[in-house]
């Protein structure tokens, strides 16, 4: 297998770094090397947050080179396409929560925010392999609490099949990593993960290929 990059972007509080851990566990204990770094805006006030992950059995450097990305997972939709724009491979998969959190001058009347319409509109001139969901409403109606949305994103790229991580493995790092909030994350990726499988189908030929082939 070679290696697979991974973009998780969204704003501070939306959970990037436990998804990022999660993934990096799953991965080293499937006995594969696994690398990530992070870069930050205000984080605390909602600025951006950035997630680099690599996993696969060559991995030596941490950051995701330009266009590099298979995968981008966003948390929030304009976040999804800034990120997309600059780290997507051509034609990989982006899975997109479409619930926006919106800036405080977006909020306060002084700057404009893009309609979900359009985010995704724009996104689709990027890749055929886009996934959209309201991950937000997805996770409050699965488990009660809109925070495990993360969780529930996860659960759609473990769906989808295309990395070579067990379903069951990646739900025994969920209960490890925060056992405290182990039913609701349980039943938010029980969510994702039923979505993503229903969702396989859609993706292009090529991701079929990696499915399959577990190669890029």
């Amino acid at each position: 297998m070679k290696n697979f990059n991974l973009i998780i972007c969204g704003v501070g509080g939306q959970g990037n770094l436990l998804l990022e851990k999660i993934l990096g566990l799953s991965a080293i204990r499937s006995g594969y090397a696994a690398r990530a770094a992070d870069t930050f805006g205000a984080s605390q006030r909602g600025g951006a947050v950035l997630s680099h992950f690599r996993m696969g059995s060559g991995v030596h450097a941490s950051l995701v080179p330009m266009g590099k990305s298979h995968i981008v997972l966003g948390l929030e939709p304009v976040e999804t396409l800034r990120a997309a724009v600059q780290y997507l491979y051509p034609q990989g998969i982006v899975v997109v929560n479409t619930a926006p959190v919106l800036p405080v001058l977006v909020k306060a009347g002084k700057a404009a925010y893009p309609s979900p319409e359009i985010v995704l509109r724009l996104l689709s001139r990027l890749t055929e392999n886009l996934i959209d969901l309201d991950a937000t409403k997805l996770t409050l109606e699965a488990s009660g609490n809109a925070r495990s949305m993360n969780i529930t994103i996860l659960g759609v790229l473990i769906g989808l099949d295309v990395l070579p991580l067990d379903v069951d493995s990646v739900k025994a790092v969920i209960a490890d990593t925060s056992p405290i909030h182990v039913s609701g994350n349980m039943a938010a990726f029980e969510a994702g993960w039923n979505l993503g499988c229903e969702k396989r189908s859609a993706l292009t030929p090529a991701i079929s290929y990696w499915r399959e082939k577990r190669t890029v």
